[in-house]
C-alpha cells in the first residue's frame, strides 16, 4: 500500500514551468490525500507554499550547473553528482520501498542522474515526468541553436556528435554529449521506469528518438484558472506574443508578420532580442515581463494570441490559459500547442516556416465575425475540467497505482 510519495526537482523553489508543475503535485498531494508528501529541491531555498503547506521538504543545498563558481566542479558534477546522492539517500534511507514512490520532475540542472542510480539500488518505484526532450536529446531541445531549426539527426549518433547544435558552442555540445553517454548508461537500463508525457505531441517525439520505453503515461500539466469570462475579441485589436524573447520562441517571426500585415501587436516577456527588436518595430508595443494581475489586462485586450515556436515545445500552458478566456490562437503546427486547437475551429495551425502561412492566418483573424466564431467556439469547447488540480491529482494517483 502506497503511504509516501517523494516529489524531486532541480529546484525548491518555482524557477520555470517544471519547477512550477512539480511544487503544485507536491501542494495538490497533500490537499487532496492522505499520504505523506515529501518534497527535495536540488538547490535553492525551499518556497514559501511548501513551507506553509505542511508538506515535509529538504532543499539538498547544492549550486546549479551556471552558480557554481566553480565551471570544472560545474562540469563534473553536472555528469554526476555524488554528493546529492548521498544526500538523498539519508532522506530516504528509512521509507519502505513496499510503501513509497520516488517521482523525479528534473534532474539535469542540479540533481543529475546519479540520483536514479540510487533510486534503483535502494529499489524504490520510480515516475518520471517528462517535461523537456532531455531523457533522448544531449541539448534537451531536439533543436539546432545554431541554425535556428529542429534536429532530426538520430541523438548521439555519430552525426549528433560532430554537429555544433549548441546554444553556447561546440565544447559545449560535447559536455553535454558525455552527460548523455552517462545518464543513457543508467536510465536506459532501468525497464520499470513509469514516464509521464505531457502531451501526446512529445511523447510522439521522444518515441521516435527512443521506442524501448515499457510503461508509458499521458498526465496533462494543471493549469491554475480565475473566474472565466469570454473576452470579447472582436473589439479588440491586438494580437498577443507572450513568452522569452530569444530565436527558437520564434518573436521575430511574431514581429516580421505584424508588421507585413499592419495589424497591431503587443510582446509580453524578455530576453537577449528585446532591445534590438525595439528598435526594429517601434510600432509594436513591448511590456517586459508582467505580473499576472497585469497580463490579464493585455489578455483582456486581446484579440489573438500568436504562438510562432520554431520547436518542439513539449507541453505550452499559455496558448491554454488564454484560451480559457475565449481567445483563439495561431500556433505552430510544430509543437504541442496544435494538440489543443481544431484547426479552423477553435484556431489557426501554421507552418511557421512558411512567410505567407503566419500571414494569411492573421489576414484571416481582421474579419470580426469569423474571429467572433472562433472566439465562442474556443470558449464553449474549452475543458477546463480537464485542467484543474483535483482531476490532475485524481490521475496521478491511478498512475501510481499501476504499481
Amino acid at each position: 500500500m502506497i503511504k509516501n510519495i517523494v516529489i524531486m526537482c532541480d529546484y525548491g523553489y518555482i524557477e520555470g514551468g517544471a519547477a512550477k508543475v512539480a511544487i503544485q503535485t507536491a501542494l495538490a498531494l497533500k490537499k487532496y490525500t492522505d499520504l505523506n508528501i515529501i518534497f527535495v529541491g536540488g538547490s535553492g531555498e525551499i518556497c514559501d507554499e511548501l513551507k506553509r503547506s505542511g508538506v515535509i521538504s529538504y532543499s539538498l543545498n547544492e549550486y546549479d550547473l551556471l552558480g557554481n563558481p566553480s565551471r570544472l566542479m560545474a562540469m563534473l558534477k553536472g555528469i554526476w553528482n555524488k554528493s546529492i546522492s548521498q544526500k538523498l539517500k539519508g532522506i530516504i534511507k528509512d521509507l519502505n520501498p513496499k510503501e513509497t514512490i520516488i517521482h523525479i520532475h528534473t534532474w539535469t540542472k542540479v540533481l543529475s542522474s546519479s540520483v536514479f542510480q540510487l533510486v534503483n539500488q535502494m529499489e524504490f518505484p520510480l515516475f518520471l515526468t517528462i517535461h523537456d526532450y532531455f531523457t533522448v536529446c544531449p541539448n534537451g531541445g531536439c533543436f539546432n541553436y545554431v541554425k535556428n531549426e529542429i534536429c532530426e539527426l538520430r541523438p548521439m549518433s555519430f552525426q549528433c556528435l560532430i554537429c555544433n547544435c549548441d546554444v553556447r558552442h561546440y565544447y559545449h555540445k560535447m559536455w553535454r554529449c558525455i552527460r548523455q553517454f552517462r545518464q543513457n548508461q543508467v536510465i536506459r537500463k532501468m525497464t520499470d521506469i513509469r514516464y509521464i508525457f505531457v502531451s501526446e505531441f512529445s511523447k510522439r517525439q521522444i518515441l521516435k528518438r527512443y521506442s524501448n520505453i515499457q510503461y508509458q503515461f499521458i498526465l496533462k500539466n494543471p493549469i491554475e484558472f480565475g473566474n472565466r469570462y469570454r473576452v470579447e475579441v472582436e473589439k479588440n485589436c491586438y494580437f498577443l506574443y507572450i513568452g522569452r524573447l530569444s530565436e527558437e520562441k520564434g518573436v521575430e517571426i511574431f514581429c516580421k508578420a505584424i508588421s507585413e500585415t499592419g495589424v497591431k501587436g503587443v510582446v509580453i516577456g524578455d530576453g537577449k532580442l528585446k532591445n534590438s527588436l525595439m528598435k526594429q518595430y517601434p510600432d509594436i508595443i513591448f511590456t517586459g515581463w508582467l505580473a499576472k494581475h497585469e497580463m490579464q489586462d493585455w489578455i483582456d485586450k486581446g484579440r489573438c494570441l500568436i504562438f510562432p515556436s520554431k520547436g518542439y515545445e513539449n507541453a505550452p500552458l499559455t496558448p491554454l490559459e488564454v484560451q480559457a478566456y475565449g481567445i483563439p490562437c495561431i500556433v505552430s503546427s510544430l509543437c504541442a500547442a496544435v494538440d489543443n486547437i481544431s484547426d479552423g475551429v477553435t484556431g489557426l495551425a501554421c507552418d511557421i516556416n512558411s512567410h505567407e502561412s503566419l500571414n494569411q492566418a492573421i489576414e484571416q483573424l481582421k474579419s470580426d465575425q469569423y474571429v467572433k466564431e472562433l472566439s465562442f467556439n474556443t470558449f464553449t469547447r474549452f475543458e477546463q475540467e480537464e485542467h484543474m488540480e483535483e482531476k490532475y491529482i485524481s490521475r496521478l494517483c491511478q498512475i501510481y497505482n499501476t504499481i
